[in-house]
Parts: C-alpha cells; structure tokens; sequence
C-alpha cells in the first residue's frame, strides 16, 4: 500500500517533536498554565493578519487539540511521510513540510480573517500532512488508500481529500478547518511544481556569487603580484648588493607590508588555475 520507508530520521524527530508539545500542552492544561501554548503558538488569523505574530502560522503545526487529534496526524505522517521522505530526501522533505503547512496557515488565516472567524485558533499538522499526502500521489500514483473502506488509487484519492476540504468549507464542518487542509494541498502543489527551477535558481546564485569572490580574489592577487613586482623585487636586488643597512626607512615599510601581504594573499584564490581558466 506505502512506498519504501526512508532511512532518514527526518519524521520520527518531526514525529517527536509534535508528541513533546503535545505532552507539553498536556501538562500545562492539568496546572496552573492551561492553554499558555495554544495561546502564543495557536494560528489565530487577527494576531497574524492584523498584529504580525507571523511566528504562529509555524507553531500552530505542532500543536494539537486531543489524543485522537495527534493520533491521525502521526500516523499520517508515518504512512505518508516515509515513502516521500525516501524520494525527496530530508532537507527537501522538510522544505515540502513547512511550505505546506506555513502556505496553509497563512491563506486560510487569511480567508478566515476576511470571513469573520478571525479569532478562532488553528492548530495540528494537518495543513502540512495534506501537502505531504499530494506528494505521496504523485510518487506512488497506483498505489491504493483505503476511502471509507473502500481502496481507491492516491492520484484519485488526494483529489477526493481536496472536494471533500473545498466542499466541507463551504458547508462548516464542526470544528475542523477545512480550508486549511485545502491550501495544504495548494502549498504541496506550488513546492512540488516550482522546487527544481528554484532549487536551479539558487544554485545559481551561489555559482554567481562564487565566480564574483574569486574574481575580486583574483584581482586582489594580481595587484599584489604587481606591488612585488614593481615595488619589492627591486628593494630585495638592493638588499642582496648593499645589505639591509642600505634601505630607507620607506623601503623597509614596503617590506613589512609585503610580508603581511604574503600571509593574507595564502587562502584567497589560486591564481595560476584562475588563468588557466581564462586562458590568461
């Protein structure tokens, strides 16, 4: 039914770390600090829309409202998240996981704010499990998901999860916010269709970046090579006819300052492979 398991660590510590908070608000919940999480970490649209608390369309993941609640969510992330995790590897996978769940929190906030629930916290992973699941069909497009007790193959499935959220918004749905699941999906479909080209355009940048650092490097060097020419090697020739005694005052400054030179010119850039690049 599941892709291959990843041999990353990357759910299990996304895993641990939900069940820690959830223990967290467990504990506050029986003394004296009952709901101290869920109010600075929940996703409340007017904090984050109207007074900036933008940390909260990130906490609110890992917060989550009962046992039954986190239950889903784990074993959601356990199913889906191994066989994704194993075809994007850690760092992307956990790209994938924040961009669905941040995309989720801060679009539904949005719509909630204008839509008159503006002050009615979000919490759980579920927005970035929806992303997370769109992945999974993707990869694993024939595999079968049990619908209601009914197999059903992902590719088809993940569209059925997205009209049920569409529709359920529009309907109300107790206390569950469907929209939120519904931008998950979104932000799984903007990470996956736009991760390559601007994964390219970073590595671009960076190889931007480096080609300008060894060129400066480089240009550094060569201006240096010039001072010794033109200004060391000939007090060095005066040293070997006359000796040190010969030299002025000015000269003997030259000579320190290419001594210091010398050492800071040791990590900037090979400049003989520099030309031979350039046919220099």
């Amino acid at each position: 039914m599941f892709g291959p398991p990843s041999s990353s660590t990357v759910i299990r510590n996304l895993m641990l770390a939900c069940v820690g908070v959830f223990l967290l608000q467990s504990i506050a919940r029986m003394g004296a600090f009952g709901g101290l999480l869920e109010g600075w970490g929940a996703l409340v649209p007017i904090a984050v829309w109207r007074y900036g608390q933008v940390w909260r369309i990130v906490t609110y993941i890992f917060l989550h409202g009962d046992i039954m609640h986190i239950l889903f969510n784990m074993l959601g992330l356990w199913m889906f998240g191994q066989p994704v995790a194993y075809q994007l590897g850690d760092r992307k996978f956990l790209g994938l996981f924040f961009f669905s769940g941040i995309t989720a929190g801060a679009f539904s906030g949005l719509f909630y704010l204008f839509g008159g629930s503006g002050s009615v916290p979000v919490i759980g992973a579920s927005g970035a499990l929806f992303g997370v699941m769109l992945a999974y069909a993707r990869f694993f497009p024939n595999n079968m998901i049990l619908l209601y007790f009914f197999p059903v193959p992902a590719r088809i499935a993940v569209w059925i999860f997205g009209a049920i959220a569409l529709f359920s918004s529009f309907s109300g749905g107790g206390n569950i916010a469907h929209l939120t699941h519904l931008f998950g999906l979104a932000g799984g479909w903007l990470f996956l269709r736009f991760e390559a080209p601007v994964e390219m355009w970073f590595h671009g940048l960076a190889r931007r970046a480096e080609n300008q650092r060894v060129q400066k490097a480089a240009e550094v060097l060569v201006q240096r090579e010039e001072f010794f020419d033109t200004r060391v090697d000939p007090i060095l020739k005066k040293i070997s006819k006359y000796g040190m005694d010969s030299l002025t005052r000015q000269e003997k400054n030259i000579l320190e300052k290419a001594s210091g030179l010398r050492k800071e010119s040791e990590n900037l850039v090979d400049l003989k492979a520099w030309r031979r690049e350039r046919g220099r």
